[in-house]
């Protein structure tokens, strides 16, 4: 996030919200490295110097096959840096633009459909990957390598669930199945069309490594195969699974 003391929107992107009505300016999100010279700037000084490492062992008798692939990883993190160096996501109270340059796209959150998140964890860090499918059918995909990308998610899904959840409990209270991907919730409990987990075994949802789960009173349980990047609106399924288990204490 970026602070917002002294920032400037383009004039398209200002425009564009002032249209759509999304309110007041609340976070910027951008890459780390924006500037596309910068980025071919460093691939290539990190590739003469590993070239020049090479070269300088070499003289000497030495063979130093691991620095051969520095010049990869370089070019690799050039071409992904260069491809995301210019995306914005400028965040309102109503709604956020996904931006490529100086002009994006609006999307109200209550023009929202559905929005899914997904986690890579590696040893040493963790990506996220939040897809938005507006009510049109138009998916916006962004994430890493977005600065406190995982800050504009959980601003993302806390807001699609302040408008999702009332029609969900509507729905739950109607004696409806809701579908949420691979989760159907129902009366009797949640399902994934194999199997069945009733209501007076969910205590909380664990979300872990991946997988969708439920724990109560030191006993966990999934629903096989479903995991949280596939199931879209996890954060309202979440909240309503909640209230259900609230409303039976």
């Amino acid at each position: 996030t970026y602070e917002l003391a002294n920032q400037q929107l383009p004039g398209a992107i200002y425009q564009q919200a002032a249209f759509s009505d999304l309110g007041e300016l609340a976070a910027i999100y951008k890459p780390k490295f924006s500037n596309p010279f910068f980025i071919i700037g460093a691939a290539l000084a990190a590739i003469i110097v590993d070239l020049a490492a090479v070269i300088g062992l070499y003289n000497v008798g030495w063979v130093a096959f691991y620095l051969l692939i520095i010049p990869i990883l370089a070019i690799i993190w050039a071409v992904n840096s260069l491809r995301a160096c210019n995306l914005r996501v400028y965040i309102f109270t109503n709604g956020f633009i996904h931006a490529r340059g100086k002009s994006g796209e609006a999307v109200r959150w209550d023009q929202i459909q559905a929005i899914w998140e997904k986690v890579t964890r590696s040893r040493y860090s963790s990506t996220f990957l939040y897809t938005v499918q507006r009510s049109d059918g138009k998916v916006f995909r962004q994430g890493s390598p977005l600065v406190n990308c995982r800050d504009m998610g959980v601003r993302m899904m806390r807001e699609v669930t302040k408008v999702h959840l009332p029609a969900a409990k509507a729905a739950y209270n109607a004696g409806q199945t809701l579908t949420f991907g691979p989760v159907n919730v129902t009366m009797q409990g949640l399902n994934n069309g194999k199997e069945m987990v009733p209501w007076d075994q969910i205590g909380r949802i664990t979300l872990q490594q991946g997988k969708f789960g439920f724990e109560k009173e030191g006993r966990t349980l999934t629903l096989s195969s479903v995991k949280t990047a596939d199931i879209p609106n996890l954060s309202v399924l979440i909240a309503l699974v909640n209230s259900v288990v609230q409303g039976q204490k």
